[in-house]
């Protein structure tokens, strides 16, 4: 049994800040598109080529990846083409038949995952004359969902169909027909469930809802550095597609600046935009605070406007880069040369909005070199509004046996150093700047291997710790944001697969603190039993004197006294001795049997539990390896 006791300073209170509860979304594997983003059909505006592996004769590299052809006996021809397509620098499906033999030629896409419920779609399609299409949707044996004929003119023209699946099938069939003799050019198919939220999977959007997220960053991390707005605005199915030159694979732009504001005004947070640094220029990031801020009568408001958005969307927190320290950043460079390039985007970002706040790259906030902090705070005083950490424990762990218990309590314990970390780099940017602030834009547990361990209590756990850290540090940070939201690289804190979702361990610990509505932190000192670890582990080196229990003591927003404890101890029962008098303690636990746990779709082993306590002189048990929120 671990015992613990908590001193209240109860006339020390200071504001709690709700944007340290914030989030993260990339356009990284199948965080946005797939995890998020409801559409179904791959490469559906037919702009990339599929690629025939060498000594493959029988391959069609004119047909669209992610594409087959389908039909039979008429004589036909397919191509993709350049000149016409809807998006720029893309390609349209070429079908053209020379002989009607009582057959047709179509191209069609497999392996849907198609629920019991209602889906909208549509095709963009143009002839050389006039032309006879047909879309079907169908199974893999032959069950038909819905059929539905389009005569295409020489304009391009969108057709749209609704139908609703009469049975769920994870081998639906997309099928365009050409219908008799003539050419047809096809761009921009769609298929979504109609019961999206905004675009977004619904069960997504509802777990995301229910967060009560404060602020949202997008479109990146590393992507961003690599990312041209202007691909992301306009009429959707006319956006170019895009090679991901960071994360790989391929980006058709659906969802963009529009949609991310719709999106942020549904489920009610701010938004926070991260601007091309890497690959962009000052004019092209300024270019883009005029199109979210300025008025309808500039350029790039009208713009905005024309898109169907008359109102300035008044985006506040503007991040100049993305983790440029680097070298595996689009645009790695050193302090210097980042202060110097950063004033170029200070001044011509300024000039469209001199109220945004600017967010500046911080050094690497895994180490503790504070080299790059240093040079940046100096050169840029006060044209720095905020300084961007981002924390990731356990990064590059050693591919070497290690125990799990050592990996646990350096995981869990990482915090200590982190916020040492943070309190240096406070001093460093506010001896330049005395009304700068931090944020940790980015922090979990990353292992940079699809380990699943980000996922488990035991990442939770750490992540528990550095709220807690965040709350004791409030009045030093602008805003804090998990990485990542949905699917992703950690892991993210919401898992998403064809439109079923669920929340992990450190889904239900950032839900706990951010629905607890905390408006004051009450500062406190714990005295407790600590422990060393004695070993390199990753990015983690040996550590000292880290408590077992971790508590932060607060108001919310109705008076009522709130504890969070988090409780590293494997093995071992906490036992909290308060100076409050005897007491009903509310007591919500996120704990399971074994610090490798973690939630899937047939099992949700870690979801909160709430127990009563009668806190009898005081004392408060806790179980081992646990998250706790008290209510008193």
């Amino acid at each position: 049994m671990k015992k613990a006791k908590l001193k209240v300073k109860k006339t020390s209170l200071r504001q709690a800040n709700p944007l340290i509860f914030g989030h993260f979304i990339e356009f990284m594997r199948d965080c946005i598109d797939d995890g998020m983003w409801a559409e179904l059909l791959k490469n559906r505006g037919f702009d990339r080529r599929k690629k025939i592996p060498q000594g493959v004769v029988d391959g069609n590299p004119n047909i669209a990846e992610g594409w087959y052809r389908t039909g039979y006996n008429n004589s036909f021809d397919i191509t993709l083409d350049q000149n016409p397509s809807l998006a720029k620098d893309g390609l349209s499906q070429k079908l053209m038949c020379y002989n009607d033999y009582d057959g047709y030629v179509g191209v069609a896409q497999g392996n849907l995952f198609l629920k019991k419920e209602t889906y909208n779609g549509h095709i963009w399609a143009k002839s050389e004359d006039t032309a006879q299409i047909q879309i079907s949707v169908k199974d893999g044996d032959g069950y038909s969902y819905h059929s539905v004929r389009f005569v295409a003119g020489q304009q391009w023209q969108r057709f749209d169909f609704e139908f609703e699946a009469g049975r769920p099938t994870t081998n639906g069939i997309f099928e365009i027909r050409l219908l008799g003799e003539g050419t047809v050019w096809l761009d921009g198919a769609s298929l979504m469930p109609a019961n999206t939220k905004h675009g977004i999977w619904p069960q997504v959007y509802e777990h995301i809802r229910m967060l009560c997220p404060p602020v949202i960053r997008f479109p990146g991390g590393c992507f961003a550095d690599c990312y041209h707005w202007m691909d992301g605005v306009g009429e959707r199915d006319q956006r170019p597609y895009r090679h991901n030159r960071h994360w790989g694979g391929y980006e058709d732009n659906s969802f963009g600046t529009d949609e991310y504001m719709e999106f942020c005004k549904a489920v009610g947070c701010e938004p926070m935009i991260c601007v091309n640094f890497g690959s962009g220029t000052a004019q092209e990031a300024a270019a883009w605070v005029e199109y979210c801020n300025g008025a309808s009568d500039t350029q790039y408001g009208q713009m905005r406007a024309e898109n169907g958005h008359p109102e300035p969307y008044n985006i506040k927190y503007w991040d100049i880069g993305n983790e440029t320290f680097g070298d595996w950043e689009i645009g790695h460079c050193n302090a210097l040369e980042y202060a110097e390039k950063y004033q170029e985007f200070y001044h011509a970002m300024k000039e469209k909005d001199d109220s945004i706040v600017f967010m500046a790259c911080a050094g690497d906030g895994d180490s503790r070199s504070q080299d790059w902090n240093k040079t940046v705070s100096a050169v840029l005083g006060t044209q720095l509004d905020v300084l961007c950490l981002h924390m990731y424990t356990l990064k590059a762990m050693e591919k070497r046996h290690v125990d799990n218990r050592d990996i646990y309590y350096a995981v869990t314990g990482s915090v200590v150093k982190y916020e040492e970390i943070l309190n240096e780099t406070f001093d460093i940017v506010t001896a330049s700047n005395s009304r700068a602030k931090l944020a940790v834009t980015e922090y979990n547990l990353g292992t940079l291997i699809d380990s699943f361990r980000e996922q488990t209590l035991e990442a939770a756990i750490f992540n528990a710790g550095m709220l807690n850290m965040f709350l004791r540090n409030t009045d030093k940070l602008k805003m804090c944001n998990i990485s990542d939201l949905v699917n992703g690289w950690p892991g993210g804190i919401i898992v998403s697969k064809n439109g079923t979702a669920y929340g992990t361990a450190s889904y239900y610990v950032m839900k706990l603190y951010a629905e607890s509505r905390i408006s004051q932190i009450i500062d406190s000192c714990v005295s407790c039993e600590s422990y060393d670890t004695e070993i390199q582990i990753g990015n983690i080196e040996p550590l000292q004197d880290v408590p077992y229990a971790d508590i932060v003591v607060c108001l919310d927003d109705q008076g009522n006294r709130i504890l969070f404890v988090v409780n590293r101890s494997l093995e071992e029962e906490l036992v909290l001795q308060t100076e409050f008098e005897a007491h009903e303690a509310e007591i919500t636990e996120i704990t399971s049997k074994k610090v490798s746990d973690r939630n899937s779709i047939e099992q949700m082993n870690i979801v909160p539990v709430v127990r009563k306590e009668f806190a009898e002189k005081g004392e408060i048990h806790f179980a081992p390896h646990s998250v706790n929120r008290v209510r008193i």
